[in-house]
């Protein structure tokens, strides 16, 4: 006995399917920071619970309002979902966009001239399915392509030249085999559209649940490794990038400069001119210690006004000279904002560590060379030395 699955009994799988698609998504999505990708993702599946309730309706309204008005949404859906993932991937980008954009007016114009010239259903379904075919090819190549390619972009990707086979299959029929064919015929080419359709579905949704999740753990990732005011390190991720320079240095014997910085009289800045005119010169003093560091130093808040770098490689006389560098670089800066004068004090040690130096070890020692930097009268640089 053969088997043939009835059409709109996939109509209405779809229905239902991106319907609950649709709510667990939003639900999802409701108490999360809120971004255009995600918008767009969410608006792309209720379009399509409205196209595929549409061709529903077509035995019941005019074909002449309902089949242009189907294809106006399965467009608009399929553009947003697409777009949302390819803005999740990072690679909707200025081509993407122009790419969009005149495949867009080409499918409308086609669309129209058939509708109006050749009112044929195998044309506007061979038209509809190239459409397609060229909407989910150009993700299908990007997603690919190269080496590096995360396995969930490359497996998405695949699932688009799966759908662009799918749509190709359903154009030659539609143009070449079946010229009675219509939207809810039923042969090979319908069911690959709609096994097609069907992994859009399942894929795309959870590409978007996976990216998200990807997203959100970026997002923590960075809260939790640089400070919010700065930019700079965190106290927690500067200490953690400081051990595994230090293992590096034991292990190539190479020296390793640790400095502490303080911005002299921050409380009094505070006081007199207010916690936001504070917050500007953490952040102005930031930038130019970080611009004036050079490539390969560590660099990071530790607390309040109280910062910390690290100079892997540099000797006693190249790190002295550096910190000096910065301390001038950090009146300079002060002297041509001019509306707060500022100044810092730093205490710098240099070692060629072994086995047992720590961080924190080097941390308390440099932290007596500040010390005698503030009561040496501020704005100067204290070289630790044991002696």
């Amino acid at each position: 006995m053969e088997f043939q699955l009835d059409i709109r009994t996939l109509v209405y799988l779809f229905i239902f399917g991106n319907l609950f698609t649709g709510l667990l998504i939003t639900f999802y999505r409701l108490h999360s920071p809120k971004d255009t990708a995600s918008a767009l993702f969410i608006g792309g599946k209720w379009v399509q619970v409205l196209f595929w309730s549409s061709i529903l309706l077509w035995d019941y309204l005019p074909h002449k309002l309902m089949i242009p008005l189907s294809n106006v949404l399965i467009l608009i859906g399929g553009i947003l979902e697409i777009t949302a993932l390819m803005m999740m991937m990072d690679i909707f980008g200025r081509t993407a966009r122009l790419y969009y954009a005149l495949l867009t007016a080409l499918s409308v114009t086609s669309f129209c001239v058939i509708a109006l010239f050749f009112n044929q259903a195998n044309l506007r379904v061979a038209s509809a399915s190239l459409s397609v075919l060229l909407y989910v090819l150009y993700p299908a190549g990007r997603l690919s392509a190269g080496k590096e390619t995360p396995p969930l972009h490359r497996m998405t990707g695949l699932v688009f030249y799966g759908m662009a086979f799918a749509m190709l299959a359903r154009f030659i029929a539609a143009l070449f085999i079946d010229p009675e064919m219509g939207a809810l015929s039923a042969n090979m080419a319908q069911y690959l559209y709609y096994v097609g359709m069907f992994f859009m579905l399942v894929s795309g949704t959870a590409a978007f649940i996976l990216l998200s999740n990807g997203h959100s753990y970026e997002r923590l990732k960075r809260i939790a490794t640089y400070d919010s005011l700065t930019g700079i390190l965190s106290r927690r991720a500067f200490l953690l990038e400081a051990e595994l320079k230090l293992a590096l240095a034991v292990k190539k014997g190479r020296p390793y400069s640790l400095l502490l910085l303080d911005l002299d009289h921050f409380k009094r800045i505070n006081d007199t001119y207010g916690h936001d005119k504070g917050d500007g010169v953490l952040q102005e003093f930031a930038l130019t210690v970080q611009n004036n560091l050079g490539n390969g130093a560590l660099f990071g808040r530790i607390g309040g006004e109280e910062f910390a770098a690290v100079l892997y490689g540099l000797g006693e006389a190249e790190s002295s000279c550096k910190t000096e560098q910065l301390r001038m670089a950090v009146a300079e800066t002060s002297r041509i904002t001019g509306t707060i004068g500022y100044t810092v004090s730093i205490g710098v040690m240099t070692v060629i560590p072994r086995p047992h130096t720590s961080v924190n070890m080097l941390f308390k020692l440099c932290d007596r060379a500040l010390y005698q930097a503030k009561q040496g009268g501020r704005n100067r640089v204290v070289r630790y030395s044991s002696h």
